[in-house]
């Protein structure tokens, strides 16, 4: 398969600016992680709830193969996200409702 040059941005905060030649695997990949992540939407938006569990699995799934590939620490990314949803627990247990671009601001929140 041919090589696919990627030139790749992301937003400050989001990691750093890659331009990286990714073969046709990656963008394999790529494309059924995306292709998972629009089921879920769609499930969503016509409210389909059995649909969303199904896709939503599915998802999950694709994502881990990437994490794999990439060496990243599964329990870290699940440990980021109980870090976010105790942050914001406890935000709103002392009455404080974080919300964009409101006096409480933090990337640790869901």
């Amino acid at each position: 398969m041919d090589m696919i040059k990627a030139s790749m941005t992301r937003s400050a905060g989001h990691g750093p600016v890659v331009d990286d030649t990714r073969n046709g695997k990656d963008g394999q990949e790529c494309k059924i992680l995306a292709e998972q992540a629009t089921d879920c939407l769609l499930d969503y938006l016509y409210e389909e709830p059995k649909a969303l569990v199904d896709d939503s699995a599915l998802f999950l799934l694709e994502i881990q193969k990437i994490w794999r590939q990439h060496d990243v620490d599964e329990t870290a990314i699940w440990r980021e996200l109980n870090e976010r949803i105790d942050l914001s627990s406890d935000l709103l247990k002392r009455g404080i409702r974080a919300r964009k671009g409101g006096r409480y601001r933090s990337t640790k929140l869901p």
